[in-house]
């Protein structure tokens, strides 16, 4: 299992890992974590492609949709290595806000888990 955590709170890419090598192929992964009304939450993975091993880079997600007074903090991934024919357990968190004329009104922890194919 290999997890990572946000620390920068400006941006909604986490880096997995930096012990791969970067010349080897790549692939992304998109998952779409929630459907809203107005809007999604999306998740991507990258993956370095390692001796027939998936293994993952980065990850990121974002709001899509309509997001007027909705802020989305990308906290924590939690994904394996795995080989590419078989799926991939995650776990992501996130602070779901709404604010309200600049002042944040409510906060929501959201956790999501899936199979990556």
């Amino acid at each position: 299992m290999i997890s990572a955590t946000s620390l920068k709170s400006t941006t909604n890419k986490i880096l997995i890992t930096d012990a791969y090598n970067n010349v080897n192929y790549s692939k992304v992964e998109e998952l779409l974590l929630e459907e809203n009304l107005t809007f999604d939450i999306h998740m991507s993975l990258n993956y370095s492609i390692d001796q027939n091993m998936d293994v993952p880079i980065s990850s990121q997600s974002e709001l899509t949709g309509f997001v007027s007074g909705y802020e989305w903090e990308f906290k924590s991934i939690a994904t394996e290595t795995h080989n590419p024919d078989e799926n991939a357990a995650f776990v992501a968190t996130g602070i779901l806000k709404w604010n309200l004329l600049g002042v944040t009104v409510f906060r929501e922890l959201k956790t999501f888990k899936g199979f990556i194919n």
